[in-house]
């Protein structure tokens, strides 16, 4: 640069008839010739030059300058291929002055600090974004980061390669929050970055090609079935949340109810699947997600068949005791006056009270199936308690074409549609004595009311042409 200055210098010389061009301000009027900022003048050689090199070496020594910010917008341009104009030459006139002698020359600017190479930023990124990236320079931290404008969606992108390779960065929601720093430091550690973690250009571009060559973690030891089958069950945001809410509700944190099945939720599904005494896998089968969503039974474990005959006979027989929740509350305090910790007493036969029923029955000689037949039940009623009071498991109501227990299981109702069983009762005018899922007596009452106005065999129970013409019935 110093040689530019003393060329130009020299061309100012010999042209002294000339208009001066003169760097940095207006000559003062009275002939003085006024210091000017070393700032101003490297802005004039700068902007003259017109090369990304110079717009560079500007902001590496004046980062906060009056003109860092068109040098960056010109460093954008010229970056995206624009044309910001070409090298001009620089005249320098030295001002009038008293002394004969010619003014010295101005001391040259020193050399701008050796600037480190524009990070290479991803395709897409604007000139503004390279220009803000190109100020932050190649030290990282939060600063380049912002410049890089990452979007939500490549934030998520991000999150979900970290979690490929390992770094679990809790959550693919697009906010790098503490788990997703934390994560990123861990990566930048192992690839021998500094950890600071946060990431610039290059290592972003890292992450989107191929996310670094160590390999991804071999996944965990789920079978692969096992999240297929939860795929299957096609859950809605609403189910999923509910879901949520009810583990919570049993004691299994799930770090939060969104209707998202983070790593929370997995550990909480993990956990109350080993309380009901089902394989951990932390994923759910059917029988997993009605048995939560009802806030009762417990999951029938069948890896792929459907429950045993005996066992949907046994619920089936249960479920037709038509059972009310004092009944319920009443053989829940007799289990746990026998010894049956039922975990909890409160109407509902959750997984503890099947696991308690089933302990019950095995010290009875009986078949623990985890369901009452009406002599157990009025055992625990006390009416009578002792293995002679055996007798044939009882049958669902048959009454004609009428439904019958075994229909309604068969149509493996959800808690939300039982939900909506209930609403649609209570619109017509039947009151189901509340609307929670749960098909206890007020509901049963309400089914079978609504089965005699519509001239229907009056069981309490609902099939599957009963279930559609609920559905589609209107309230005259």
């Amino acid at each position: 640069m110093a040689a530019v200055i003393g060329a130009a210098m020299l061309a100012g010389a010999a042209t002294a008839q000339q208009a001066p061009v003169v760097v940095g301000g207006a000559a003062a009027p009275d002939g003085a010739a006024p210091s000017l900022s070393d700032e101003q003048q490297r802005w004039d050689l700068v902007s003259r030059q017109g090369t990304a090199e110079a717009y560079r070496g500007y902001l590496a020594a004046y980062p906060a300058g009056p003109h860092a910010a068109e040098a960056r917008a010109m460093l954008g341009q010229l970056q995206a291929g624009a044309p910001v104009g070409g090298t001009l030459p620089v005249t320098v006139v030295p001002s009038p002055a008293a002394a004969p002698a010619a003014p010295p020359a101005p001391a040259p600017a020193a050399p701008p600090a050796a600037s480190p190479a524009a990070p290479e930023l991803p395709p897409g990124t604007s000139p503004a974004q390279a220009a803000q990236a190109e100020a932050a320079g190649s030290g990282g931290g939060a600063a380049a980061e912002s410049a890089l404008g990452l979007s939500t969606d490549t934030r998520r992108r991000v999150q979900l390669r970290l979690n490929a390779l390992g770094h679990d960065t809790r959550g693919a929601d697009g906010v790098f929050g503490s788990g997703t720093r934390r994560a990123i430091t861990a990566w930048q550690r192992e690839r021998g970055y500094a950890a600071t973690g946060y990431l610039d250009a290059a290592q972003l571009r890292l992450l989107q090609q191929d996310g670094a060559s160590v390999p991804a973690p071999p996944p965990a030891a789920v079978p692969a079935g096992d999240a297929a089958a939860e795929t299957a069950l096609d859950l809605t945001m609403t189910q999923r949340r509910i879901i949520q809410s009810r583990l919570t509700q049993l004691g299994h944190d799930t770090k939060g109810v969104d209707g998202r099945f983070g790593a929370g939720t997995r550990a909480a599904i993990s956990a109350w699947q080993r309380a009901s005494g089902v394989p951990a896998t932390g994923y759910l089968t059917r029988a997993d997600a009605d048995a939560i969503l009802n806030a009762g039974t417990t999951p029938v474990v069948t890896p792929a068949a459907p429950a045993p005959a005996d066992e949907s006979g046994a619920a089936a027989g249960e479920l037709a005791l038509n059972l009310t929740r004092e009944d319920r509350t009443a053989m829940q305090r007799k289990l746990v006056a026998a010894g049956y910790d039922t975990r909890g007493v409160d109407g509902q036969f959750g997984s503890g009270s099947r696991r308690a029923i089933r302990a019950w029955q095995t010290a009875r000689g009986e078949p623990a199936t985890g369901y009452l037949t009406r002599a157990q039940a009025a055992a625990l009623r006390g009416a009578s308690a002792g293995p002679a009071d055996k007798a044939p498991q009882d049958k669902a109501p048959q009454d004609g074409a009428g439904a019958s227990a075994v229909d309604e299981i068969r149509l493996n109702l959800s808690s939300v549609e039982r939900v909506e069983v209930q609403t649609r009762l209570d619109a017509l005018g039947y009151d189901t004595r509340g609307i929670d899922g749960a098909f206890g007596s007020g509901t049963r009452a309400a089914i079978r009311k609504w089965q005699g106005d519509n001239a229907l065999p009056v069981t309490g129970f609902l099939n599957r042409d009963q279930l559609q013409q609920l559905r589609v019935r209107r309230r005259d």
